[in-house]
């Protein structure tokens, strides 16, 4: 194999895989620099196979011209990590259930939903694993109500979280009575996967969100989890959008991170709560 070119015969230039990743920053923030050329690369001929290109050249002009931006989302798709599970990180499942659902008064106006955004949702693990968390200590919020943004760019992951249909061993993580409670086995063609109850799924809207554009939020959230993306960001997108995840929480609103990263080292107006726990001053 020639340097350059990719399985499949296909040739990417240094200045065309420069030119699409400057693509990859502008759309989602993942900054792939020169380490991640051979991933993008592999995962680019599948984009070109699906569409019948095979010019790297003609593909990033197709790119450029897509009019409903539908290529553009298929591309991400390809080159986007998806990677999630449930009750991944349960300690913060437990900290929801244990210090904030027991203090919405506090935290919620009168009579008001509490509102859970899951950022980056990926195919659904997390907004789900909050919907049956919710669920479990519902006396705690039941007059109120409560609603689960689930958001990611990526439509093909947003399409998987809505059916809510998991093969089995992606369900091995949830203890048996959340299991029994929580999920339909499925049967005849279903058979070996596992479908979210209706009662956990109507807790939970999955939206198509771009993290890098401006938010349009009606109204602000009393929890925000973002977990284990921004670790793909440079600290100036990462400072960026920890900045818009605080406006967009009430005063004393929590932001959840993942446990591989921190908030240390870039400028943000949050407080530090414990180990991946943020919280907006009151």
């Amino acid at each position: 194999m020639q340097p350059g070119q990719a399985s499949g015969g296909i040739a990417i230039s240094d200045a065309q895989y420069t030119k699409l990743a400057s693509l990859v920053y502008s759309l989602c923030g993942i900054n792939l620099g020169t380490s991640k050329k051979e991933l993008l690369k592999a995962r680019l001929v599948k984009r070109l196979r699906a569409t019948g290109i095979s010019d790297v050249r003609a593909y990033m002009n197709y790119l450029q011209q897509d009019a409903d931006g539908s290529e553009l989302i298929s591309f991400l798709d390809c080159i986007t990590t998806n990677k999630t599970d449930f009750f991944r990180e349960n300690q913060h499942f437990d900290f929801l259930a244990g210090d904030i659902l027991p203090n919405l008064k506090k935290l919620c106006g009168p009579n008001e939903p509490l509102r859970i955004w899951s950022a980056a949702c990926s195919t659904g693990e997390e907004p789900y694993t909050l919907g049956i968390v919710l669920l479990e200590n519902q006396s705690l919020w039941r007059d109120r109500g409560a609603e689960i943004l689930a958001s990611d760019i990526s439509t093909k992951v947003l399409s998987h979280g809505k059916n809510g249909v998991y093969a089995l061993e992606r369900l091995v993580p949830i203890p048996r009575p959340i299991l029994r409670t929580y999920f339909q086995r499925g049967v005849n063609r279903w058979e070996g996967h596992g479908r979210v109850r209706p009662q956990v799924r109507s807790l939970v809207e999955f939206k198509r969100i771009n993290l890098m554009e401006p938010f349009t939020f009606e109204k602000p959230f009393h929890v925000i989890f973002c977990r284990n993306v921004m670790i793909y960001f440079d600290k100036p997108t990462r400072e960026k959008l920890v900045g818009k995840f605080g406006e967009c929480l009430v005063p004393g609103g929590y932001l959840f991170v993942g446990h591989s990263e921190s908030l240390t080292g870039i400028e943000h107006k949050l407080k530090f709560v414990r180990p991946a726990v943020y919280r907006r001053e009151v």
